[in-house]
């Protein structure tokens, strides 16, 4: 009991005087000589009663270095010298008046520590200390609480303030620098790639988003209406339905240029746009017109069915393309702005921003308008990383910026520490235009201004707005399909084939038939197109092709047939391939002037069973026969 009284009534002499012991004689331990601080903790708390949680000095510890512990010491001494009489009322057993006794420019590390500690050990006293820091300081306490972390370039963007100077270069020799008013913040530097990253540690974070009300964007907000000046993408719903036949046909039909790493060729998206006559996002707009079909060309080019997963059901095509973000596509080539894809290595790729994606369609609400301003902070509170790539990959991505001097462009690569505005905040913001190029949300946005890199980082950030509709509900499986009804007129697209001829009868404003159906029969007036044996046999070069032509067309463009397409097609197959080309014979030509040869290979014996006549003077002879026909023919007097 006596013990135990001592340890409650321990002034801050005696406190200080205690942790001054116990680094003293950890300081002659050489193992633990750059952690003392948190190797005496245990011995600390049993002495004195105190109940800060041991990891709490173990994070500070370890996260800080002696100048950022110097900049709180700072602030701390002005807290404790206004606030010394409610300190002790609180009874919290750690010597705070350490920092006004020691020399804090000279004092070792693990005094320090003990000194600043108090901060992070109630609430009310990190508010207290909170309230002595500069406003820049506090925005950066605050929103790096509710992050996982935050490079430089993004704390400062979060809170309006630099946190970092900014070098001419940052190559070797010459690392980045926080800046004096931030070293109070826990911080990492590369110094070889110039990255500055800040975080809290996870028991001061914690602790700290006890201390903080949690901030705006901790949650998905709705607003009623985006402002009017905005364009609105919101008959995409309607639109997918009467491009999505054609859309697969132009992929089947191997139209879309794809190269070897799964990107689309950039000279793909003009002849595309035109050929189908896609709706776009910008279409008057030089810069951004073929963003939709940047998108709606990327998804295609990693849809690859098989013949008996061929579907001609819109609503079923578009279900599948859902279940290629799952395998085969990748975010990362929608950032056409950026150069470099095929240094990319994607073989140990986690798929983290298509699962990203999809955990986004999973949380936005329904039929809601949500500001991208929102998600975006919501993205960072909740850690829902947009990485495209495994970040060390980042760097084979590089951008190109117009020089100050003559015409040329300048490359520079992307590095961990920009990585953010370059590649995940527009991985993110491309992914809702893909969403919105399928049909499946609605999005309110601009053209961006200025100048790509200076002004804006990418042909996504004019996005201001989204909201998740029912097609795109329908599709994550948020609503069943009694719920959906396709906002298609089915009129329009529908085919029919007549069951006396090779013709074809469709709806005159039918958008697609002319795409649908162009590898297989030529149009003859509004309404009709004409299958004959020459436009199906176009692009056939083997029976095989043609079997496969006609398991195509019968899956994708006509499931149904009438009984004389079968017959037609039946004749084609048992025509295919009747003439054989022999490889294994020979053909000799004989002079027609000479008369006593020609006479010899009718009337010899031995030549008669070798070789076999044909047109025009000429003989066949089987390649294992050359030997004795030349042999033979030498015993008569022909050298060969």
């Amino acid at each position: 009991m006596d013990e135990l009284k001592d340890r409650i009534e321990m002034t801050q002499a005696e406190l200080i005087e205690r942790i001054e012991l116990l680094i003293k004689n950890g300081t002659s331990n050489q193992k633990s000589r750059n952690t003392i601080a948190s190797d005496v903790a245990k011995q600390y708390f049993r002495q004195t009663g105190c109940t800060l949680k041991e990891n709490i000095i173990k994070d500070i510890d370890e996260n800080y270095n002696k100048d950022g512990l110097i900049e709180l010491a700072k602030y701390l001494r002005k807290m404790v010298n206004a606030n010394r009489d409610w300190l002790d009322s609180l009874n919290l057993k750690l010597p705070y008046e350490l920092v006004n006794k020691i020399d804090i420019s000279t004092a070792p590390k693990a005094k320090l520590v003990w000194s600043v500690a108090i901060i992070f050990s109630k609430p009310e006293v990190m508010q207290k200390f909170h309230a002595e820091l500069p406003e820049p300081l506090q925005k950066a306490f605050e929103r790096l609480a509710w992050i996982s972390e935050a490079k430089a370039d993004v704390l400062s963007d979060l809170i309006g303030f630099p946190t970092a100077t900014k070098k001419s270069s940052s190559f070797y020799g010459n690392p980045p620098e926080v800046s004096q008013l931030f070293k109070a913040l826990p911080h990492k530097i590369i110094t070889w790639n110039g990255d500055i990253t800040f975080a809290w540690p996870h028991y001061l974070q914690d602790f700290l988003r006890s201390t903080y009300p949690k901030p705006e964007h901790y949650f998905i907000k709705t607003v009623a209406e985006p402002p009017k000046q905005l364009l609105r993408w919101e008959e995409g719903e309607t639109i997918i339905f009467e491009e999505i036949q054609k859309l697969l046909a132009y992929r089947l039909q191997g139209a879309i240029t794809i190269n070897t790493s799964g990107k689309v060729a950039a000279n793909a998206f003009k002849k595309m746009r035109k050929t189908l006559g896609v709706r776009e996002f910008l279409p008057d707009d030089d810069t951004f017109s073929l963003l939709r079909t940047t998108c709606l060309a990327q998804i295609l080019a990693s849809y690859e069915p098989k013949k008996n997963q061929i579907n001609i059901d819109s609503l079923e095509i578009l279900k599948q393309l859902r279940k290629t973000l799952d395998k085969d596509f990748n975010i990362l080539f929608l950032l056409n702005d950026l150069k470099n894809h095929g240094f990319v290595n994607l073989n140990y790729y986690k798929r983290q921003a298509e699962k990203t994606l999809i955990e986004w369609m999973n949380r936005l609400p329904k039929n809601e308008w949500v500001s991208v301003e929102n998600l975006t902070a919501y993205a960072q509170i909740h850690d829902l990383k947009m990485q495209p790539a495994a970040p060390s990959e980042y760097q084979s991505l590089a951008y190109e910026v117009s020089s100050q001097f003559g015409s040329h462009t300048n490359k520079f690569n992307i590095s961990s520490g920009n990585a953010y505005f370059f590649v995940e905040r527009p991985a993110l913001l491309s992914s809702f235009f893909l969403m919105a190029a399928l049909g499946w949300v609605d999005i309110a946005y601009e053209a961006p201004q200025g100048t790509i890199f200076e002004d804006y980082y990418s042909s996504y950030d004019g996005l201001k707005y989204v909201r998740l509709n029912d097609l795109g509900a329908y599709i994550f499986g948020r609503s069943s399909s009694d719920d959906y009804t396709p906002k298609v007129n089915k009129a329009t697209q529908e085919l029919i084939f007549d069951d006396q001829s090779l013709l074809i009868f469709c709806d005159p404003e039918n958008a697609v038939a002319e795409t649908v159906l162009t590898n297989y029969a030529e149009r003859v007036s509004d309404t009709r197109f004409r299958v004959t044996t020459n436009t199906f046999l176009n692009d056939c070069k083997s029976k095989a092709q043609l079997k496969s032509k006609i398991t195509l067309f019968q899956k994708s463009v006509a499931p149904a047939l009438p009984p004389n397409w079968h017959l037609f097609f039946d004749e084609l197959l048992s025509k295919a391939e009747l003439l054989k080309i022999v490889e294994d014979l020979i053909v000799f030509q004989i002079p027609a002037s000479n008369q006593e040869l020609i006479k010899l290979m009718a009337q010899d014996a031995i030549l008669k069973t070798l070789a076999n006549k044909a047109e025009g003077f000429r003989v066949l002879v089987a390649q294992n026969q050359k030997s004795k026909f030349i042999a033979r023919l030498r015993e008569l007097g022909y050298v060969m």
